[in-house]
């Protein structure tokens, strides 16, 4: 008989869609869950899990790898944090295929992409972000994203508060198009956060109810942390009790992050959040680590530098902590780099949340599933289980030692916790260090299931 290729032994395994956990080995080959059990067949490879949890890799539904030029210090900061699989071109600002998959061959975990709503209206001419698009245009937009869906794409994402005259005319066209195929997602960044995310939360829940599409509410604790989670969420689970397809998501941070050029930051943001620009970290470029609470450089910096990242201090904890607790809410990153630095996010999201829930009293598989089986669900995946047959995507972690490091002033410094971290049963992490090369595939959404990229298979002495 046929040695499997890796065999894991005496550790607890999570089910999280079952809501259990069990003492169990498992066994592996061909990139699949072979077998489980407390029997120990032979294996090429023995890693001793005991004392630690065994995990379906964990899956981050919103990522920023956009840059054809960028991509592998997101991934690998992920990586490290136990994530598997990834979905990127959030919040608008998915690249055409044809502008970035050339560049993402042999990426560092599992990663589809979503279509950009904003590149869709740069590639129709519209590169105003305070326009409203033509009909001319529109049907440019909705001619390129039919291409995009029938090539793979895994939907379009919107970015509303960045385009923020978008007429409905326009975003109901999309969905219009995204409504003719199977299994596609629609990841919103609503109109306005702060006082007005009620009121731009149920624009995106009249759309859910409207139209026969998935929809998903981005970073939800982000837009309405300001005190508005708990309404939202009742106007969520209403939405959701006549029919409307809602999802959600929400990162274990009270500050957020994007560029200083976008229209969040235009005029009139202080009243919006109640703190001014000495809540604003400058978290790109040579003032990386000043708070932003000079006007003129505020001025400047907006006008001579508009991509510099800010991080706004701004978001109320106890919102985030509600956000996170709900039940339908998976855990996401929104992780994203800029010349190598951003957000803490990128690196210590996942052991944060956990972490967080886990010390509020939810139970581990609990905890688990909001960054694995619900997730995967949200986008048709098929990941997120430990299964027979299942694709063998783990994390194994010591629950004792879990906990995030990466700071606002060392943002990539990855967890502690995260003993080793599995891409189709090949080992990946080690600890804090990458193993080898790229061990992820590209996905595509084409016939509703991946492409045919096969995991890269590589001579790592795991053991």
């Amino acid at each position: 008989m046929r040695k499997h290729s890796l065999l894991i032994t005496g550790g607890t395994v999570i089910f999280p869609e079952q809501n259990k956990a069990e003492k169990l080995n498992i066994a592996i080959s061909d990139g699949k869950i072979a077998a489980m059990g407390v029997c120990t067949p032979d294996a090429v490879c023995v890693i001793d899990a005991d004392g630690l949890y065994i995990s379906p890799g964990f899956i981050d539904s919103h990522i920023h790898d956009e840059e054809a030029d960028g991509g592998e210090g997101i991934e690998k900061a992920l990586l490290r944090q136990g994530v598997t699989t990834a979905i990127a071109g959030n919040c608008g600002c998915g690249p055409l295929a044809e502008n970035i998959l050339p560049f993402r061959q042999n990426p560092w975990l599992n990663l589809g992409y979503l279509t950009g709503h904003t590149k869709l209206r740069e590639a129709a001419g519209v590169t105003d972000i305070y326009a409203a698009a033509g009909e001319k245009e529109i049907e440019q937009m909705k001619l390129l994203l039919d291409k995009e869906l029938e090539g793979g794409s895994f939907g379009v994402s919107i970015g509303l508060e960045y385009l923020p005259n978008t007429s409905l005319q326009e975003i109901e066209a999309l969905l219009e198009v995204v409504a003719r195929f199977e299994n596609r997602w629609v990841p919103i960044h609503i109109r306005k956060d702060g006082p007005k995310a009620v009121d731009a939360v149920d624009e995106v829940l009249d759309l859910a109810e409207k139209w026969p599409v998935r929809i998903q509410l981005s970073h939800l604790g982000s837009m309405a942390g300001f005190g508005q989670l708990g309404k939202v969420l009742e106007h969520i689970e209403n939405a959701k009790s006549k029919g409307a397809d809602v999802t959600f998501d929400c990162y274990p941070y009270s500050a957020f992050c994007t560029h200083l050029g976008s229209a969040v930051f235009d005029p009139g943001f202080e009243e919006r959040w109640g703190k001014g620009l000495e809540s604003l970290e400058i978290a790109s470029g040579p003032y990386r680590g000043k708070r932003l609470s000079e006007e003129d450089l505020y001025n400047r910096l907006r006008k001579e530098d508009p991509e510099t990242f800010i991080v706004a201090h701004v978001i109320k904890q106890d919102e985030v902590e509600l956000c996170l607790s709900h039940p339908d809410c998976a855990v996401a990153s929104d992780g994203a780099l800029l010349e190598g630095h951003g957000h803490p996010r990128a690196a210590g999201t996942f052991p944060r949340a956990i972490r967080m829930l886990v010390d509020k009293g939810v139970s581990w598989p609990e905890a688990i599933r909001k960054c694995t089986s619900l997730p995967a669900n949200m986008n048709w995946l098929g990941k997120g289980v430990i299964k027979e047959g299942a694709d063998a995507d783990l994390v194994i972690f010591d629950g004792d030692r879990l906990k995030d490091n990466a700071t606002f002033a060392d943002d990539l410094l990855p967890p502690d916790g995260i003993e080793w971290v599995i891409i189709g049963g090949i080992p990946a992490v080690r600890g804090k260090e990458i193993l080898g090369g790229a061990k992820g595939r590209l996905l595509s959404r084409r016939l509703h299931s991946f492409c045919d990229y096969c995991y890269p298979m590589h001579d790592i002495n795991c053991c």
